[in-house]
């Protein structure tokens, strides 16, 4: 006799109806690029705000690290780092998480500009990553 079994695997993504179903609160710490990709995605107001899933966001923290070494000790990489508090409350269930996300960068750039560039542009990536991060955690929640 054999048997086999299956996982059932579900594309994460939230439909236009289970948007409206969520209300986003969040601290002044939290990037306004951050705040726009949140504001686009939840904040559509047409329940009660009791029936709603409520969304906490704060104490975001962005950190850069360099690594110095070689014989002119100078930095070879940097670090980029954020992390944010995560809380998401129903009638049913609390959870609390800290989603933290890094990168790594080399920064054997002459220029100094475009280091400074390429952190930026990590910055807006690590938003992305803590964006995703958030949808997963959200749909995570609803299972």
């Amino acid at each position: 006799m054999f048997v086999v079994s299956s996982c059932s695997y579900s594309q994460i993504a939230l439909g236009p109806h289970s948007k409206e179903n969520y209300l986003v609160y969040y601290d002044n710490s939290i990037p306004d690029s951050l705040r726009e990709m949140l504001d686009i995605s939840f904040n559509h107001s047409t329940l009660d705000d009791e029936k709603k899933t409520r969304i906490y966001l704060r104490d975001f923290d962005s950190n850069n690290y360099n690594v110095y070494a070689g014989s002119s000790l100078r930095s070879l990489e940097g670090e980029v780092t954020a992390s944010v508090q995560l809380e998401i409350i129903s009638k049913l269930k609390t959870i609390n998480k800290s989603i933290k996300v890094s990168k790594r960068h080399k920064s054997s750039e002459l220029n100094p500009f475009a280091e400074q560039e390429t952190v930026e542009s990590l910055k807006k990536i690590i938003n992305n990553e803590i964006y995703n991060q958030l949808l997963i955690e959200v749909s995570l929640f609803e299972m």
